[in-house]
């Protein structure tokens, strides 16, 4: 099963969400001022899932579990929190609710970032479209 073909049939089903194709795979654009983009790319079994402007990114062996991991991210349960110097990205940092509250799930940082920039922090979340309680 291609992952990026199964997103398309299920992104027609949701024509608030706006999408393209990108080189190796699909972005969905972020919904709101207060979402995040997501990017599934991929192929010969390695599919990657971009969140956000910061770098985040997960890797998966199956296209099941990178599908899952796109659906997650719209059931009200994940956020993204990016922290920037600047207009440089330093970390993101996926959030999962859990009973009530929010903890962390991964994490992405960058090495070379520029320190002496004011930091900023940005939190985002998708609008929850699988209709599960947060």
């Amino acid at each position: 099963m291609d992952p990026r073909i199964a997103l398309l049939e299920k992104l027609g089903r949701h024509p608030e969400l706006s999408y393209s194709e990108v080189q190796g795979g699909v972005r969905i654009e972020p919904p709101s001022a207060t979402g995040f983009a997501v990017t599934l790319t991929g192929q010969d079994g390695d599919w990657t899932v971009f969140l956000g402007e910061a770098g985040f990114h997960e890797a998966f062996s199956s296209p099941e579990e990178a599908l899952n991991f796109i659906a997650w991210c719209y059931s009200g349960e994940a956020r993204l929190r990016e922290f920037w110097r600047g207009t440089s990205p330093e970390k993101a940092v996926l959030e999962s609710l859990e009973n009530g509250e929010w903890r962390m799930a991964s994490e992405t940082g960058l090495i070379f970032v520029p320190f002496w920039r004011s930091r900023r922090e940005a939190i985002l979340q998708n609008p929850n479209l699988l209709k599960v309680q947060a």
